[in-house]
């Protein structure tokens, strides 16, 4: 469980029994958090979660892996409003076996829930606009997960504006059509915006901006700047070779596409710069996929941490648009069935086989080589010394690995209001823990790894996923 992952849990079900966060804020719509301000809806969903299944991480992961199971559902869909059924199973196999959604899916990333409210706004606005009835239900239930995607995670307060945005100017024709609804929509959206719009300025809802480069640069070297931070995010070191600042955004030796996906997305923008002109289906798919790849990468571009799969992760469904396209056109040049027949199998079978990889790496390799940045051992750690805390005078614990007390919380189920009135008092978090510290009396060490304490003394050793020791626990003499 990652350090996120706990505060999301733990405000999660402080506000779901006290209204308040862990600082006892009473239902903010930025949650200070470690200061970073998190965005809102995940931590409310949460709440109900771990109400219902227990602070627990497979309670705090549940809806993460609801929602992506629905956005590939939501794919699909939208890829079939726009063309064939065909194609959209095509969209819903590259994502389901896509490494970018499948690392999202699996944890507690806000970007991986926004993503899947996104996806779904999006598919009802197509829904609303390419109905003959314009039904006014696809137009709320738009408007509704677009706000929702917001209010989930800080890129789509960018992307999200921007591609209804370039929608809405490319649909005119039918936005004017009824132009009272969609004004009426417009501002019912902005309503649900104003509690977000009020932190933004008066709260700190835009504290997130201090990542970016935003206020460290400007005019010509800003550009400059984000425009080679941009391209970085399509290089092949960033797609396919897994190059990444922290490994709890995946990577490491895979990339965020399989490299048959990287193959059609480059034919899809080879075949639709060649006859851009044209105005079908098939370029209707192109346009949107090349939209949402190029908005949905600035944020990433924006920020001080280059690579950011994280924030870059609203970009995937248009690389997925772009590889149908790629396939769609490439197979409507091939006139003889039986190389049709040999190309398509050829493609199945290699991304089939490339996926057994990357999936094979992910629980092998990869569990290993990231389990340091997923914090592996905190939860069993104060599992094991939460029940002496009344016991001893003092439990001494480990701050090498950054944030203990947020687990402390988590794992204790603590109230927010006696944390900060000082539930934690027996706890002292420290990063310099010696040798002499196991002989202070009642009190209970938990030692990290670096710290150069004989293991062979410990009362428990908590080991992470790579097999190393992650905390050495040793118990007063006396108890």
């Amino acid at each position: 469980m990652t350090w996120d992952e706990a505060a999301i849990g733990y405000n999660g079900f402080a506000i779901f029994h006290t209204r308040r966060d862990e600082w006892l804020h009473r239902l903010p719509i930025s949650f200070m958090s470690f200061g970073d301000y998190k965005a809102p809806l995940a931590i409310y969903l949460n709440g109900f979660f771990t109400a219902i299944f227990g602070m627990n991480l497979w309670a705090v992961r549940l809806p993460f892996a609801l929602v992506s199971i629905a956005a590939i559902a939501g794919m699909m869909l939208l890829m079939e409003k726009i063309t064939q059924k065909k194609w959209a199973l095509v969209a819903g196999i590259i994502m389901t076996f896509s490494p970018w959604h499948l690392h999202y899916s699996r944890a507690g990333f806000e970007a991986g829930m926004s993503l899947a409210f996104f996806i779904w706004g999006i598919y009802f606005l197509f829904c609303y606009l390419k109905n003959k009835k314009k039904k006014l239900l696809n137009l709320v239930l738009a408007v509704l997960l677009s706000v929702a995607a917001i209010y989930t995670y800080h890129s789509a307060k960018l992307v999200v504006p921007l591609v209804v945005l370039v929608l809405i100017i490319w649909h005119r024709k039918e936005v004017f059509k009824k132009l009272t609804q969609n004004v009426i929509a417009g501002g019912v959206g902005l309503v649900l915006m104003m509690p977000m719009v009020w932190d933004s300025f008066q709260g700190r809802g835009l504290e997130r901006l201090g990542t970016t480069i935003l206020d460290e640069l400007s005019g010509i070297e800003l550009i400059t700047t984000v425009l080679k931070q941009f391209f970085i995010h399509l290089s092949p070191a960033f797609l396919i070779f897994g190059e990444t600042t922290t490994l709890r955004h995946g990577g490491g030796n895979w990339g965020v596409l399989l490299p048959t996906t990287l193959v059609l997305v480059i034919l899809g923008v080879i075949y639709g710069l060649r006859f851009i002109k044209t105005t079908n289906e098939d370029q209707e798919i192109f346009y949107l996929g090349l939209v949402l790849v190029v908005v949905g990468l600035i944020p990433a571009a924006l920020g001080e941490e280059i690579p950011h799969s994280n924030r870059a992760l609203l970009a995937l469904p248009g690389f997925i648009f772009l590889a149908v396209f790629g396939l769609k056109t490439l197979l409507g040049k091939i006139v003889n069935t039986t190389i049709k027949k040999s190309v398509i199998g050829t493609l199945v079978l290699v991304h089939f086989l490339l996926f057994v990889a990357y999936i094979s790496d992910y629980y092998t390799v990869f569990a290993a080589q990231s389990a340091s940045d997923f914090k592996d051992g905190y939860l069993e750690a104060f599992s094991y010394v939460a029940p002496y805390e009344n016991r001893v005078d003092k439990i001494l614990f480990t701050s090498d690995y950054g944030q203990p007390y947020i687990y402390a919380l988590f794992v204790r189920q603590t109230n927010p209001i006696w944390y900060q009135g000082g539930s934690l008092i027996k706890y002292e978090f420290t990063d310099n823990i010696h040798v002499g510290d196991i002989t202070r009396d009642n009190t209970i060490v938990v030692a990290s790894n670096e710290d150069e304490i004989e293991p062979g003394w410990a009362d428990h050793l908590v080991y992470g996923s790579d097999g190393k020791i992650r905390f050495k626990i040793y118990l007063p003499k006396n108890k």
